[in-house]
């Protein structure tokens, strides 16, 4: 099941020197949020199946040259001092894919602790969605996305599937700390990718 306090240690350790970021430490906290994703319902299955492609991908990068992809920094200067962000097995724009979804999962996150256990999660999925990853989509996935989105349980149960048997209360307790940790991990990322120039491929 999916564990908030192993995200936020993950997160807390992808944080290293002053600006940059531990890339495996950034694929574990993504493979723990993988699991929410998985418990948001089978329309939802195409989302993480993209997910896991793109963490394998970084996952292999780091295995086989963790020399140049150990951090964000080093593999945004290897790619691009040698021409392989438009490679077709890029971790630079792998990790671009990755961080507009980490925009989604922490603005939704951040509203389900504003919501009482009875109240829809739907409209904040949507809304989340509508203000990060929709600007990416197009039409048609769009849609799709929103439309799912329309099946999703009230809090109390969003977090029965998807945290199993810890504690309810623990769970809401850490999030923020959770959420936080992971803010700040995706304003290194963004600032890094700015930096490169990155941050606004398609």
């Amino acid at each position: 099941m999916f564990s908030v306090a192993a995200v936020q240690s993950a997160f807390h350790e992808a944080l290293v020197q002053d600006q940059d970021v531990d890339v495996k430490n950034y694929v574990l906290a993504y493979q723990e949020l993988c699991k929410f994703c998985s418990h948001l319902g089978g329309l939802f299955s195409f989302v993480v199946n993209d997910l896991e492609d793109k963490i394998g991908c970084l996952n292999q990068l780091v295995t086989e040259d963790e020399l140049h992809f150990s951090t964000v920094q080093n593999m945004l200067n290897h790619e691009i001092s040698n021409e392989l962000v438009f490679s077709g097995r890029s971790g630079s724009v792998t990790l671009l894919r990755l961080h507009r979804g980490l925009e989604f999962i922490i603005l939704f996150m951040s509203k389900l602790l504003q919501l009482q256990p009875n109240d829809s999660t739907k409209r904040s999925a949507q809304e989340a969605y509508s203000q990060t990853l929709a600007k990416h989509h197009s039409w048609l996935i769009r849609n799709g996305a929103l439309f799912a989105m329309n099946f999703l349980p009230c809090q109390r149960a969003l977090y029965d599937q998807t945290i199993g048997n810890t504690s309810v209360e623990e769970t809401l307790n850490t999030m923020p700390e959770m959420i936080s940790k992971a803010s700040k991990v995706h304003e290194r990322v963004n600032n890094l990718l700015s930096d490169y120039e990155i941050l606004n491929i398609p």
